[in-house]
């Protein structure tokens, strides 16, 4: 098994990539924006093209400018058809039923498993909360008025990575 991909700079550091896509996209769309090396795997992008389009499926209101979100997109297929396996589910993103044997679907499965409670024992529910998980990051940091270095982290980590 394939041991997930860990940013190496900025806030997120030593966090897998593909949680932070889950949890806070802004920030991987910050990074393609900012970072001219950034560059995600096969299955990293998978997971950031099926948050994008739940996002803009479901109209859902960001703090971020998500046109710039949905250029990264790089299934352009499933953006124009708006096909994700997720969905909005009473507040939380689900994968539908018939998609939880899909690739995307159980690369984040453990992602969600850190943050179910009892309550979502349901295996369709697989990415809960990443869509309150997204918005509390952003609110607070656009409450507290960081900067983007403070959000994003410095840049003098970045030739790590």
């Amino acid at each position: 098994m394939n041991q997930d991909r860990k940013l190496t700079f900025g806030k997120y550091k030593g966090q897998e990539v593909k949680h932070i896509i889950l949890t806070h996209i802004g920030y991987i769309m910050w990074c393609f924006e900012n970072l001219s090396w950034f560059k995600l795997t096969e299955e990293e992008q998978a997971s950031y093209d099926a948050v994008a389009i739940m996002i803009k499926k479901e109209g859902l209101q960001m703090t971020f400018p998500v046109e710039t979100m949905y250029k990264h997109v790089k299934n352009r297929e499933a953006l124009d058809k708006l096909k994700t396996p997720f969905f909005l589910n009473g507040g939380h993103t689900a994968c539908r039923a018939e998609d939880k044997g899909t690739p995307i679907c159980k690369s984040v499965k453990k992602y969600a498993s850190r943050s179910v409670t009892h309550s979502y024992t349901n295996t369709a529910n697989i990415a809960t909360g990443i869509l309150h998980s997204m918005n509390k990051e952003i609110d607070s940091a656009c409450l507290d008025w960081d900067s983007d270095e403070d959000i994003f982290g410095g840049l003098d980590d970045i030739i790590s990575y």
